[in-house]
């Protein structure tokens, strides 16, 4: 694994303190993002994830999950539970993309078959797939979201869902500032802004990237200081071809 995104495995949930490393850096307390999933295994790893379909959510294949993980939806306060309508399930299954490449960052999508149908209402509902797959355009701006660390500075911690506005970049741009390291595939797309300090951070991998109302992008990885105008952030592109893989694994599973 690069070194650069080792960190990501390194999330410690500090349950006596209630702090979460999760979230976004430059970012506002979110609106309505009922998709968001929050994704916890306890003292190992925290994620973001989007739920596709009423017993299904999609996250990164390097959200490590085993038995004991849960995951929230509807969640907007992690600890405020008054008047909550979150909804919480365990993962019967778990299908990561068979050509994941945890070294290269390719193919980084996994599916986790939740252990119940959620029930849609107005916090919890399903994102939308894309009307059509062409590459979103450079300068298009499109929404992140997540739960936690907020600064590179300071352990701070944010209890509510946040969100940011990130601007997507050119492909080719892209490209060269992680040539020295890694290597961008065509179906990876890239967020960056010069004079905003925003992007996601540590356990924020798997969150969906919103574009125009659509899943367009799930987080993968970043620089190894967060939110910072020196590097693009990175996520893998939601193409036709993954929707095909996506809609195969899923239907009719029990």
């Amino acid at each position: 694994m690069s070194a650069f995104w080792n960190l990501i495995f390194l999330v410690v949930i500090l349950e006596d303190q209630n702090c979460f490393s999760a979230d976004i850096i430059g970012g506002k307390e979110a609106g309505s993002s009922p998709y968001m999933a929050l994704v916890r295994t306890p003292g190992k790893t925290f994620c973001g994830g989007a739920l596709i379909k009423s017993d299904w959510v999609l996250t990164s294949a390097d959200c490590v999950t085993d038995k004991t993980t849960t995951v929230d939806l509807g969640v907007h306060s992690i600890k405020n539970t008054k008047n909550d309508r979150r909804q919480q399930f365990k993962i019967t299954k778990t299908i990561t993309h068979e050509k994941y490449d945890k070294e290269k960052h390719t193919n980084n999508l996994q599916l986790l078959k939740l252990s119940g149908k959620a029930n849609i209402n107005k916090v919890v509902n399903i994102v939308r797939f894309p009307e059509k797959f062409d590459k979103v355009k450079p300068g298009s701006v499109c929404t992140i979201a997540g739960w936690g660390r907020t600064s590179n500075k300071k352990p701070n911690f944010s209890d509510k869902l946040m969100e940011a506005r990130v601007t997507i970049i050119d492909w080719k741009t892209c490209a060269a500032q992680w040539k020295s390291s890694t290597k961008i595939t065509k179906d990876m797309m890239c967020t960056r802004d010069k004079d905003a300090v925003r992007g996601f951070c540590n356990g924020d991998i798997g969150g969906p990237l919103i574009c125009g109302g659509f899943l367009k992008g799930v987080i993968s990885f970043g620089p190894m200081l967060c939110g910072t105008s020196s590097g693009s952030d990175v996520y893998t592109r939601l193409t036709k071809d993954y929707v095909k893989w996506i809609n195969k694994k899923t239907k009719g599973m029990q």
